[in-house]
């Protein structure tokens, strides 16, 4: 004997396999399953949006880096690569190549003082060739401030108005250098 999920009275199970008693109880049994999919499926919506929500600030991240390196781009464009002194006149790809990777440091993430123009071999091929990037970046900003860089391992934590906020600033810093 088994118990119907629907009605709770005992049925002979031992010719059929399924839950219910009768073609009633299993039309209900089926109508309760679609509800409880249904449910689920609005519950797995809600937790998708959730997450596009907290994707909402790593798309933000890109696209703030993006518009930090063309900053960076758009300022050093008369200038060599700041690791090999290449002058860009000979077809390498010129990249916003960061001193303090941005993978660890998030501090320096947008930070110009960390951020140089730099040929593809160096920025990709050369790991961004640390060690003539820093002889020219202290030429370029200083002593001072490359210890600072080396020195500060801070671990920031961008949020969207922070992320916003410098996508605005470097857009208006691009707009001012376009003009």
């Amino acid at each position: 004997m088994a118990k119907c999920k629907i009605c709770k009275s005992e049925y002979d199970k031992r010719n059929i396999s399924h839950l219910v008693c009768s073609y009633e109880c299993s039309i209900e049994y089926a109508k309760k399953s679609s509800l409880k999919k249904e449910k689920a499926t609005k519950q797995k919506a809600r937790k998708a949006l959730k997450s596009f929500n907290n994707s909402d600030v790593n798309v933000l991240k890109r696209k703030a880096q993006e518009i930090c390196n063309k900053y960076i781009r758009l300022r050093d464009k008369n200038l060599p690569c700041i690791s090999c002194n290449h002058d860009f006149n000979q077809g390498r790809q010129a990249h916003a190549g960061h001193y303090r990777p941005q993978g660890g440091n998030s501090l320096w993430r947008y930070d110009e003082r960390n951020i140089h123009k730099q040929c593809s071999i160096c920025n990709n091929h050369l790991s961004g060739n640390l060690v003539p990037y820093r002889e020219n970046l202290i030429s370029k900003v200083g002593i001072e401030i490359v210890e600072e860089l080396e020195n500060t391992n801070t671990i920031k934590k961008w949020t969207k108005p922070e992320l916003e906020n410098i996508i605005e600033y470097y857009k208006n810093k691009i707009k001012v250098l376009q003009n």
